[in-house]
């Protein structure tokens, strides 16, 4: 994605996450201060090690508060996007109004937390598969409203996007094969109406990946697994021209032990779903 359309994509979400925490104004910060010119240098200091993600939409937050104080704010990077944050480390530097950075300081951490607690988790994924050549891919389970964010954190975490939602591919699972009376009616049914080539195919046992691989599907997903039923099914496929997927209690203590199968794509809903935000402080300098 352009940095354009991220930046398309966080002044919405920004928009959204300030109306929700400020509301009409700053009722405390407003009582403090009289003088919108009080200009303050501020720090964001790492609390724990991490993966930085979110710079956009930190930057973003000041930019849509200082236009509605009509001040000033400039904010100086110390580290990058995917760079990894040692703990006690300053990511960047802030110069504003009082008044601005005590109103966007909650927004703007808010989302480098969540984003960087993203990509830190999808990079001890990586780390622990070990294996360039399967991809770690995210799913449709994320936060309502914020989907797009949390899949640029998987991609600086060295992950991979799935789809993006039901409109861009299609990916036939469990919930739509039960529709019909068998699996064999479901693929004679569906080829009738797409070429299976250019689909996505959940199987749930080795019976139905039996039926499936004649029809060399562009992908098939295998759903909750065993290590020795993928194994049975990576020779079922052997060949097919199907990429293989596997999905299913995909977590970071077992990660390790699909290193050394022949499959493509290992997708886990626990990169957006389960997040875990990075402490981040902001501090301002007396």
């Amino acid at each position: 994605m352009k940095t354009s359309d991220l930046k398309k994509i966080a002044i919405l979400d920004v928009s959204k996450a300030i109306k929700e925490d400020l509301g009409k104004k700053d009722l405390t910060t407003n009582l403090l201060y009289r003088k919108r010119k009080d200009v303050v240098k501020a720090f964001v200091i790492a609390n724990e090690n991490s993966i930085l993600c979110g710079q956009i939409w930190f930057d973003e937050a000041f930019n849509q508060i200082k236009r509605k104080y009509k001040g000033a704010a400039k904010i100086k990077w110390l580290k990058k996007d995917g760079e990894t944050i040692k703990k006690g480390q300053k990511i960047c530097q802030i110069i504003a109004s009082r008044e601005i950075v005590l109103t966007a300081e909650r927004t703007a951490l808010n989302f480098i937390q969540m984003l960087s607690g993203i990509s830190t988790k999808t990079n001890k994924y990586v780390r622990k598969l070990n294996n360039k050549k399967i991809k770690i891919l995210d799913t449709r389970k994320t936060i309502p409203g914020l989907r797009f964010c949390q899949k640029y954190a998987v991609k600086i975490g060295g992950g991979y996007n799935h789809r993006s939602g039901l409109y861009d591919q299609v990916l036939f699972k469990e919930n739509h094969i039960s529709s019909f009376e068998s699996f064999s009616d479901f693929i004679l049914s569906t080829q009738k109406k797409i070429n299976l080539r250019k689909v996505s195919i959940e199987v749930e046992n080795l019976r139905d990946l039996e039926i499936l691989c004649k029809y060399n599907p562009k992908n098939i997903l295998l759903d909750n697994f065993s290590i020795s039923q993928i194994k049975k099914a990576i020779k079922l496929c052997s060949n097919s021209k199907s990429s293989i997927e596997i999905s299913g209690n995909i977590s970071l203590s077992n990660i390790g032990s699909f290193k050394g199968l022949k499959i493509d794509y290992i997708s886990i809903g626990d990169l957006t779903k389960n997040v875990e935000s990075i402490d981040f402080s902001l501090l301002i300098e007396k």
